[in-house]
Protein backbone atom coordinates (compact mmCIF):
# COMPACT_ATOMS: atom_id res chain seq x y z
CA UNK A 1 0.00 0.00 0.00
CA UNK A 2 2.69 2.76 0.70
CA UNK A 3 4.73 1.92 -2.70
CA UNK A 4 2.11 4.06 -4.52
CA UNK A 5 2.52 6.98 -2.80
CA UNK A 6 6.12 6.76 -2.76
CA UNK A 7 5.86 6.61 -6.57
CA UNK A 8 3.83 9.97 -6.57
CA UNK A 9 6.11 12.08 -4.26
CA UNK A 10 8.75 10.66 -6.41
CA UNK A 11 7.06 11.66 -9.84
CA UNK A 12 6.33 15.08 -8.46
CA UNK A 13 9.92 15.60 -7.39
CA UNK A 14 11.19 14.45 -10.51
CA UNK A 15 8.75 16.62 -12.54
CA UNK A 16 9.65 19.90 -10.54
CA UNK A 17 13.56 19.37 -11.17
CA UNK A 18 12.92 18.87 -14.63
CA UNK A 19 11.01 21.81 -15.01
CA UNK A 20 13.64 23.94 -13.09
CA UNK A 21 16.32 22.58 -15.41
CA UNK A 22 14.31 23.27 -18.69
CA UNK A 23 14.34 27.04 -18.06
CA UNK A 24 17.80 27.11 -17.60
CA UNK A 25 19.79 29.15 -20.17
CA UNK A 26 23.53 29.22 -20.76
CA UNK A 27 25.51 31.42 -22.90
CA UNK A 28 27.13 29.46 -26.21
CA UNK A 29 30.42 28.29 -24.98
CA UNK A 30 29.81 28.65 -21.38
CA UNK A 31 30.51 25.23 -19.30
CA UNK A 32 27.48 24.43 -17.16
CA UNK A 33 28.41 25.43 -13.26
CA UNK A 34 27.40 22.25 -11.14
CA UNK A 35 24.25 22.24 -9.05
CA UNK A 36 22.38 20.30 -7.50
CA UNK A 37 18.70 21.46 -7.37
CA UNK A 38 18.85 24.76 -8.88
CA UNK A 39 20.80 25.73 -12.27
CA UNK A 40 23.88 28.27 -11.64
CA UNK A 41 21.81 31.86 -12.39
CA UNK A 42 18.25 30.46 -11.55
CA UNK A 43 16.55 33.91 -10.17
CA UNK A 44 15.91 34.53 -6.90
CA UNK A 45 11.92 34.42 -7.69
CA UNK A 46 12.23 30.94 -9.30
CA UNK A 47 13.40 29.82 -6.45
CA UNK A 48 11.11 30.81 -4.35
CA UNK A 49 8.31 29.72 -6.58
CA UNK A 50 9.65 26.06 -6.85
CA UNK A 51 10.73 25.86 -2.75
CA UNK A 52 6.54 27.18 -2.15
CA UNK A 53 5.53 25.07 -4.74
CA UNK A 54 7.51 21.88 -2.88
CA UNK A 55 6.19 22.66 0.51
CA UNK A 56 2.54 23.00 -0.70
CA UNK A 57 2.72 19.77 -2.65
CA UNK A 58 3.83 18.29 0.48
CA UNK A 59 1.11 19.37 2.43
CA UNK A 60 -1.42 18.35 0.15
CA UNK A 61 -0.05 14.77 -0.62
CA UNK A 62 0.09 14.51 3.72
CA UNK A 63 -3.14 15.39 3.63
CA UNK A 64 -4.67 13.13 1.14
CA UNK A 65 -2.45 10.37 2.66
CA UNK A 66 -4.29 11.08 6.28
CA UNK A 67 -7.69 11.55 5.07
CA UNK A 68 -7.45 8.32 3.00
CA UNK A 69 -6.08 6.59 6.00
CA UNK A 70 -8.50 7.51 8.35
CA UNK A 71 -11.39 5.91 5.79
CA UNK A 72 -9.67 2.36 5.32
CA UNK A 73 -12.28 -0.41 6.28
CA UNK A 74 -11.23 -1.64 9.59
CA UNK A 75 -12.45 -5.10 7.55
CA UNK A 76 -9.90 -4.78 5.15
CA UNK A 77 -7.13 -5.02 6.94
CA UNK A 78 -6.03 -8.70 7.26
CA UNK A 79 -5.84 -9.86 10.77
CA UNK A 80 -4.47 -13.35 11.35
CA UNK A 81 -7.38 -16.07 12.60
CA UNK A 82 -7.71 -18.89 15.38
CA UNK A 83 -9.62 -21.93 14.39
CA UNK A 84 -11.11 -23.51 17.07
CA UNK A 85 -12.00 -27.27 16.58
CA UNK A 86 -13.39 -29.93 18.96
CA UNK A 87 -11.08 -32.09 20.23
CA UNK A 88 -10.32 -35.45 18.84
CA UNK A 89 -11.85 -33.76 15.58
CA UNK A 90 -10.79 -35.59 12.29
CA UNK A 91 -11.53 -34.74 8.96
CA UNK A 92 -12.37 -31.81 6.61
CA UNK A 93 -13.15 -28.85 8.48
CA UNK A 94 -14.90 -25.90 5.91
CA UNK A 95 -15.53 -22.37 7.00
CA UNK A 96 -18.50 -20.47 4.52
CA UNK A 97 -18.51 -16.09 3.86
CA UNK A 98 -21.00 -13.73 3.61
CA UNK A 99 -23.78 -16.19 4.30
CA UNK A 100 -26.91 -13.81 4.64
CA UNK A 101 -28.49 -14.53 8.37
CA UNK A 102 -25.49 -16.23 9.54
CA UNK A 103 -23.71 -14.75 13.19
CA UNK A 104 -20.18 -12.50 11.96
CA UNK A 105 -16.84 -13.69 13.45
CA UNK A 106 -16.00 -12.20 16.39
CA UNK A 107 -12.39 -10.79 17.36
CA UNK A 108 -10.64 -11.07 20.18
CA UNK A 109 -6.76 -10.20 21.09
CA UNK A 110 -6.18 -8.95 17.51
CA UNK A 111 -7.54 -12.24 16.54
CA UNK A 112 -10.31 -13.11 14.12
CA UNK A 113 -12.04 -16.20 16.05
CA UNK A 114 -13.71 -19.21 14.09
CA UNK A 115 -15.31 -22.07 16.54
CA UNK A 116 -15.67 -25.00 14.50
CA UNK A 117 -19.31 -26.89 15.49
CA UNK A 118 -18.41 -30.67 15.58
CA UNK A 119 -20.12 -30.69 12.57
CA UNK A 120 -16.92 -29.50 10.69
CA UNK A 121 -19.00 -26.67 9.09
CA UNK A 122 -19.27 -22.90 9.65
CA UNK A 123 -20.86 -20.41 8.55
CA UNK A 124 -20.94 -16.59 8.80
CA UNK A 125 -21.87 -12.98 7.53
CA UNK A 126 -18.37 -12.00 7.69
CA UNK A 127 -16.11 -11.92 4.75
CA UNK A 128 -13.05 -13.33 3.61
CA UNK A 129 -9.64 -11.92 4.49
CA UNK A 130 -7.35 -11.35 2.12
CA UNK A 131 -3.77 -10.70 2.93
CA UNK A 132 -0.66 -12.73 4.28
CA UNK A 133 -1.17 -13.63 7.78
CA UNK A 134 -0.05 -16.24 10.46
CA UNK A 135 -3.40 -18.41 11.51
CA UNK A 136 -3.18 -20.44 14.78
CA UNK A 137 -5.08 -23.80 15.16
CA UNK A 138 -6.45 -25.18 18.35
CA UNK A 139 -8.17 -27.64 19.90
CA UNK A 140 -10.61 -26.37 22.40
CA UNK A 141 -11.22 -29.30 25.19
CA UNK A 142 -12.79 -29.06 28.58
CA UNK A 143 -9.73 -28.41 30.19
CA UNK A 144 -7.83 -26.06 27.53
CA UNK A 145 -6.75 -24.61 24.15
CA UNK A 146 -4.43 -27.17 22.87
CA UNK A 147 -2.28 -25.80 19.91
CA UNK A 148 -2.66 -28.16 16.76
CA UNK A 149 0.55 -28.35 14.74
CA UNK A 150 -0.17 -26.89 11.49
CA UNK A 151 3.92 -27.69 10.16
CA UNK A 152 6.92 -30.12 11.26
CA UNK A 153 6.68 -33.81 12.12
CA UNK A 154 3.06 -33.59 14.04
CA UNK A 155 1.70 -31.82 11.71
CA UNK A 156 -2.20 -32.10 11.80
CA UNK A 157 -3.43 -29.23 9.12
CA UNK A 158 -3.10 -30.38 5.52
CA UNK A 159 -4.68 -29.10 2.51
CA UNK A 160 -6.31 -26.17 2.54
CA UNK A 161 -8.10 -24.68 0.53
CA UNK A 162 -8.09 -20.51 0.20
CA UNK A 163 -10.44 -17.76 -1.38
CA UNK A 164 -12.65 -19.96 -3.24
CA UNK A 165 -16.17 -20.24 -4.87
CA UNK A 166 -18.68 -22.41 -6.02
CA UNK A 167 -22.30 -22.12 -7.17
CA UNK A 168 -25.24 -23.38 -5.73
CA UNK A 169 -29.01 -23.33 -5.18
CA UNK A 170 -28.46 -20.32 -3.16
CA UNK A 171 -26.32 -18.75 -5.39
CA UNK A 172 -22.61 -18.39 -5.71
CA UNK A 173 -20.56 -18.96 -1.89
CA UNK A 174 -17.33 -18.10 -0.96
CA UNK A 175 -15.59 -20.56 1.39
CA UNK A 176 -12.56 -22.05 3.06
CA UNK A 177 -11.39 -25.90 3.80
CA UNK A 178 -8.80 -27.69 5.37
CA UNK A 179 -7.97 -31.30 6.90
CA UNK A 180 -7.47 -31.81 10.08
CA UNK A 181 -5.72 -35.21 10.61
CA UNK A 182 -2.54 -37.18 10.23
CA UNK A 183 -0.84 -37.17 6.67
CA UNK A 184 -2.28 -40.86 6.12
CA UNK A 185 -5.75 -39.87 7.00
CA UNK A 186 -5.67 -36.98 4.37
CA UNK A 187 -4.31 -38.83 2.41
CA UNK A 188 -7.31 -41.52 2.26
CA UNK A 189 -9.63 -38.71 2.42
CA UNK A 190 -7.62 -36.57 -0.14
CA UNK A 191 -10.84 -35.36 -2.23
CA UNK A 192 -13.33 -32.58 0.17
CA UNK A 193 -17.19 -33.78 0.14
CA UNK A 194 -19.02 -31.25 -2.03
CA UNK A 195 -21.97 -29.60 -0.24
CA UNK A 196 -25.32 -31.59 -1.25
CA UNK A 197 -27.32 -28.71 -3.70
CA UNK A 198 -30.37 -30.12 -1.69
CA UNK A 199 -34.02 -27.09 -1.06
CA UNK A 200 -32.17 -27.02 2.80
CA UNK A 201 -28.65 -26.34 0.89
CA UNK A 202 -26.89 -28.33 3.94
CA UNK A 203 -23.21 -30.02 3.58
CA UNK A 204 -21.41 -31.76 7.01
CA UNK A 205 -18.02 -32.08 5.48
CA UNK A 206 -16.68 -35.65 5.70
CA UNK A 207 -15.16 -36.31 8.71
CA UNK A 208 -13.44 -39.25 10.14
CA UNK A 209 -14.93 -41.44 13.05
Amino acid sequence: MLLPYLAIVLLAVVTIYSAVVSFRQKPDGVPAAPGWVFPDGTKRSARFFVGVATLLLAIGLGAWFKINGSSVNPNSIPRSWRFLIPEGYRGWVRVEFEIPGAPPLPAEAGQIVLKIPPTGLLRTSSPEQYGWAKDDYVFYPSGGLQPIPDSGAGKLIWGKINHSEESGSSGKRRYEEFFVGTQQQFKDQAEPSKPNDSPKDSHVPAAIE
